[in-house]
């Protein structure tokens, strides 16, 4: 009989959960501005009285869902007049869904998969918070997969204008973007941002010293002590500060670990994070892409092609943006917001100014391979151009039925 191949004694694993994205952190330092803030908001929930609304801003692995997952912990343990609920828009795509969620919360199990349309499902909540006497405070966490097709004013509308239909009833959103320049008043109706009205949290990108911080202690929870020697460590450091995400560093370190385990090695060496980088670096890709417009895709892939097409020519900012007016409609100012845009969540690097023909411009370098960027943006489509609404998406009109369909347009 073949030994069996999951049999081993041997691992400098000691908590493989330690470094997965979801996982809530025992230590969780360089956010204490940000989880006040959050408290701040949530604090008249504590007491029974509306949370207040708030949007929460930042590059993707900057802490905003592991804050919001910290402190509603924390206010679960403190209250049971306000009920925190989490809900992943990457997946929750539907008003249906994030309702669903919500009952789960309240009633402590999912809805019935059939005969319960979401206009019950609205009436069951809405009675049940008013009986009960709590209030919500619920998370959209990537509220920018909501953004198509006007869903996330319609699902805002429906939760903050509960109160109509269901007097009593304090409902309080916490919004989370990785789109930092997202503006909220020109996504949603005036009637829609009339109540919602957030504060805003910003979350700045950690600093390098930051990140060899936070990494280290997730070692120290997921590992044996000696499994990441510090020369090892600075290097997958370096790798992380490259692509600015921490996530990069986490999936690092995993793939890394498991390829010295494979091994049967005590620690890992260059060799291993070398290795693993040809992998994990495409983690901040494929997450901020997810983040992207279907116009910075257009854009992004473009530069992609023009990459391609000419490996050995430089692209300045003026060539390029001469060669785009020739492929879509984008104003001047449009363009170098993308461009900055870009440059901020490290999918390009844009070179220090020289002296071109129409004055200054600068010369821009993808940090990705061209091909793997185009692969990254499909066919110019990203996350907006999947379909993303179900038959239960009618349970939007409760807006429009409210106030007339003008208002809620």
């Amino acid at each position: 009989m073949p030994p069996n191949p999951f049999s081993s004694d041997h691992t400098i694993f000691r908590d493989r959960d330690a470094l997965e994205f979801d996982h809530v952190p025992e230590q969780f330092n360089y956010r204490d501005a940000q989880m006040k803030d959050l408290a701040y908001a949530l604090s008249p929930g504590i007491h029974g009285s509306r949370p207040l609304n708030a949007v929460l801003r930042g590059l993707p692995g900057t802490g905003k869902t592991t804050s919001v997952k910290r402190i509603f912990a924390e206010a679960e343990e403190t209250t049971r007049r306000m009920i925190p609920v989490y809900v992943n828009c990457q997946s929750e795509r539907t008003l249906y869904a994030i309702l669903s969620q919500i009952h789960s919360r309240i009633f402590g199990h999912s809805p019935p998969v059939l005969g319960n349309p979401g206009r019950q499902l609205l009436h069951k909540i809405g009675k049940a918070m008013m009986e009960r006497k709590v209030v919500l405070a619920v998370c959209l966490d990537d509220a920018n997969y909501l953004m198509p097709e006007r869903l996330l004013n319609n699902v805002l509308y429906v939760l903050l204008r509960t109160y109509e239909t269901y007097p009593g009833t304090k409902i309080g959103v916490i919004a989370t973007v990785s789109n930092i320049d997202t503006d909220f008043s020109r996504e949603l109706d005036s009637c829609v941002m009339s109540v919602f009205q957030p504060m805003e949290i910003y979350f700045p990108p950690y600093t390098r010293d930051e990140i060899h911080d936070i990494l280290q202690c997730r070692i120290r929870q997921a590992l044996f002590p000696g499994a990441v020697p510090e020369k090892a460590l600075d290097l997958i450091v370096d790798r992380t500060v490259s692509c600015g995400d921490l996530r990069v560093g986490l999936d690092l370190i995993r793939r890394a670990t498991t390829s010295a385990d494979r091994e049967g090695l005590m620690a890992i060496g260059s060799r291993h994070i070398e290795s693993a980088f040809e992998f994990s670096q495409h983690v901040h890709l494929e997450t901020t892409m997810k983040t992207l417009t279907a116009e910075d895709v257009r854009l992004l892939s473009h530069i992609a092609r023009l990459a391609i097409d000419d490996p050995d020519a430089p692209i300045t900012t003026g060539m390029l943006y001469e060669s785009t007016q020739m492929q879509m409609r984008m104003s001047y100012t449009a363009f170098h917001q993308r461009i900055k845009k870009f440059d901020q969540l490290r999918l390009i690097c844009v070179n220090p100014m020289m002296k071109g023909r129409g004055g200054k411009t600068r010369e821009i370098a993808l940090r990705y391979d061209p091909g793997q960027v185009l692969r990254a943006c499909g066919c110019g489509g990203g996350p907006y151009a999947a379909p993303m609404y179900s038959n239960e998406q009618s349970i939007s009109m409760v807006c429009e039925e409210r106030d007339g369909a003008g208002d809620a347009r």
